[in-house]
């Protein structure tokens, strides 16, 4: 299985990485890849540019071979939507892998007012991380989506190449990067919630003050 696991990494950090090793401690994943959007639908504003967000990155994934970095967003112009990588891997992986795409279960509250979502279930399984405060959808499109694809049997996601939703157990770790540009921009250092070196690139590009 191949884990695609989205975001801005605006900075990457221990809560990002932890949840990626655990996943492959604990699911079939070959290769869990990072990558990092232009611009969210979903979100106003970026505060890293993408050099700066795709080097700390790399500090992080070439220390593992089984977490990889991958830019096909960064070199998109406009907004990064979640489908065109979808379509993009898949074709170039053709039959030959399990794509799975990794998302917050808060994200997935929301999951119907993605660009054409509705095609993303013949292409990918999805996997549901935990989010403190947040459950499943209990009305709407979402619900009938977990009710019509959702599995508690991890074996159906190597089973099949698409069409199942799974809610893991994976551990939430309690760091967020907003929480880590607000501690930085009063001046405060950030030591245990970022690796040395990516909190050693921030400083020396003077980001996030």
């Amino acid at each position: 299985m191949l884990g695609i696991f989205g975001g801005s990494f605006d900075p990457i950090h221990f809560g990002h990485i932890k949840l990626a090793l655990a996943l492959l401690e604990h699911f079939d994943f070959e290769q869990i890849r990072f990558i990092p959007c232009q611009q969210s639908p979903h979100k106003q504003v970026v505060h890293a540019n993408a050099q700066h967000r795709w080097q700390m990155l790399e500090l992080v994934t070439n220390a593992n071979t089984k977490l990889i970095a991958d830019d096909r967003e960064l070199k998109r112009s406009g907004l990064s939507y979640t489908i065109d990588t979808l379509k993009e891997l898949r074709a170039e992986t053709k039959s030959r892998q399990t794509l799975v795409l990794i998302i917050g279960i808060d994200a997935f509250l929301n999951f119907c007012k993605w660009r054409q979502f509705e095609e993303m279930l013949l292409i990918c399984h999805i996997m549901l991380l935990p989010r403190s405060g947040y459950g499943l959808p209990q009305e709407g499109c979402e619900k009938e989506l977990y009710d019509t694809h959702g599995t508690d049997d991890i074996m159906d996601l190597s089973g099949a190449l698409n069409g199942f939703i799974y809610l893991s157990d994976a551990k939430e770790i309690d760091v967020s990067s907003t929480a880590i540009r607000e501690c930085i921009s009063t001046g405060a250092q950030p030591r245990y919630l970022l690796p040395g070196n990516v909190w050693n690139y921030i400083r020396r590009n003077n980001l996030y003050t």
